[in-house]
């Protein structure tokens, strides 16, 4: 007789044990290796393999039809399986993700590591003359680096140096052996460090560099893990920023910036911006050129002041803006800009997106999200909104004159102009708004699939909540009130109301 007693889950997670151990002991001979970086990123090959045991399991069973069936799962492995996507889950958040640096923790290999060991700063001093066009390049891997401007001409550098090590005896001599210098190198100033050439590549060694350089210098700085701040500088700078925050300010030129998270903050620019990357929080101010941001960016994204162009592309949205007098504020669900000269062109989907105080043209495509817009001056350029689903909102002053093409596929329209020209039409499927008011001009076209277009009067002051229609009152009464008080009616619907009509003259329901 055969009896099936074979239990492939405990080879299962015997073999897993094996996997781990290795992954950990190969790290030994190959300190490069990142055990857990590796486990953050590969976790979930332990549920596929554990899914296939299963599913072993299963298919011999069906070859001993005897034994009694065991259950898929039993109570103890579910809840094993919740534990292990809650603590790789977990991982992977700590581990791979950058908003460990906002708050100083490093959970990579080295970071757990330091958990265990103590430590040491030391400073040290460098310094050497400048040349007549300084060209400075600075790579740290682990640390920040400042570089501001002087009326020297000298390059003069303070590096503190953090070492984490069993005892000071050990830290003093990764001191010692760390050599910092700068030299010459193919027209250019190099800071340059043995920090690979030291035992396990330097990996428990932070360097935070503090320059003085000349006004005129440009740089090219790397900070893998850690802050950059340049201030002052005049010529063309180039930053990149793996992993921590970017602070520029008061410089003259083109400054590049390609980022990997955390936050990036330029003031005061006298040049051009380009942004490439992926990051967190954006904050630009006063930059005298166009400003270009390539990327995916997560945090709230701000801009004030831009004289120029500023251009935003990323999965989500593309905008185009020209002459921000004011400031614009975004985020995953929303956009607001408040003072804008030029042009806008706004490509995107699901945000809530409010202009107020536009002077130009306008441009808005949108799938998902209501749209607010409250023009500075009468329209003299076009405006037009495309939206899948949402509520289009248009304020024009009272001397505007445009010519109109406003649809809600279903929803309905209102509008606080009349004329002779303009024709509002709320019945049928398709409510519109079409024509022309006052001399005509500029065009004007409002589309959405569903919700409702408004066209709003600046300064005008919101009636009364009608009164309940009298008991008894017909519908054929109240279409001969409206046709006395023609041209002056018009609907007004609150969302709780049921639909009445309003005289505009006397602001006394119909």
């Amino acid at each position: 007789m055969s009896v099936y007693g074979y239990r492939r889950g405990s080879i299962f997670w015997a073999l897993t044990l094996i996997a781990v151990g290795v992954i950990f002991l190969w790290q030994n001979f190959s300190p490069g290796v990142r055990p857990w970086q590796i486990i953050a990123k590969f976790w979930p090959i332990l549920i596929i393999f554990w899914g296939l045991s299963k599913l072993i399991d299963y298919v011999v069973a069906r070859a001993h039809p005897e034994q009694a069936p065991r259950s898929l799962f039993t109570a103890s492995e579910v809840i094993l399986l919740l534990l292990i996507l809650a603590l790789g889950t977990l991982v992977s958040k700590i581990v791979l993700h950058p908003w460990q640096e906002a708050v100083g923790i490093d959970m990579g290999d080295e970071g757990i590591a330091r958990l265990f060991l103590n430590s040491y700063t030391y400073t040290q001093t460098v310094s050497r003359p400048a040349p007549a066009q300084p060209h400075l390049l600075v790579v740290d891997r682990r640390g920040d680096v400042e570089i501001r401007a002087s009326d020297q001409s000298t390059f003069d550098a303070i590096v503190k140096k953090t070492i984490w090590a069993d005892n000071e005896a050990d830290a003093r001599k990764i001191s010692d052996q760390l050599k910092i210098e700068i030299v010459d190198q193919a027209g250019r100033s190099l800071f340059q460090t043995n920090l690979d050439s030291l035992s396990g590549g330097g990996r428990n060694v932070r360097l935070d560099i503090t320059l003085r350089v000349p006004k005129q210098t440009s740089a090219e700085v790397t900070a893998e893990h850690g802050d950059i701040i340049l201030d002052g500088l005049h010529g063309e700078q180039s930053v990149t920023n793996r992993h921590g925050d970017a602070h520029i300010t008061n410089i003259q030129g083109l400054v590049r910036v390609d980022k990997g998270g955390g936050l990036t903050e330029v003031r005061d620019l006298n040049g051009s911006l380009d942004v490439e990357g992926r990051g967190g929080d954006i904050d630009v101010a006063g930059v005298t050129g166009a400003v270009t941001v390539n990327g995916e960016f997560s945090g709230e994204v701000q801009f004030r002041n831009l004289p120029q162009t500023l251009r935003y592309n990323s999965q989500r949205t593309n905008l185009t803006a020209q002459r921000i007098t004011g400031r614009l504020d975004m985020d995953v669900g929303s956009l607001d800009l408040t003072g804008i000269a030029g042009p806008l062109d706004v490509t995107t989907r699901q945000k809530d997106i409010t202009v107020s105080d536009f002077q130009h043209s306008v441009k808005i495509a949108d799938t998902n999200g209501d749209v607010q817009l409250r023009a500075g001056v009468p329209p003299a350029h076009p405006i037009d909104v495309d939206l899948r689903k949402g509520e289009i909102s248009l304020t024009l002053p009272p001397a505007s004159n445009f010519q109109i093409d406003a649809k809600s596929r279903q929803g309905e329209v209102d509008c606080d102009f009349s004329g002779p020209g303009l024709k509002v039409s709320k019945e049928g499927a398709s409510p519109s708004i079409t024509g022309t008011f006052g001399k005509g001009g500029t065009t004007i076209r409002l589309n959405t699939e569903y919700g409702a277009v408004r066209v709003l009067r600046q300064g005008a002051q919101p009636p009364a909540p009608p009164a309940p229609p009298a008991p008894g009152k017909s519908e054929t009464t109240q279409t001969l009130g409206r046709r006395a008080h023609a041209p002056h009616w018009a609907w007004l619907r609150a969302d709780h109301l049921p639909r009445v009509s309003l005289c505009r003259a006397c602001l006394g329901p119909i």
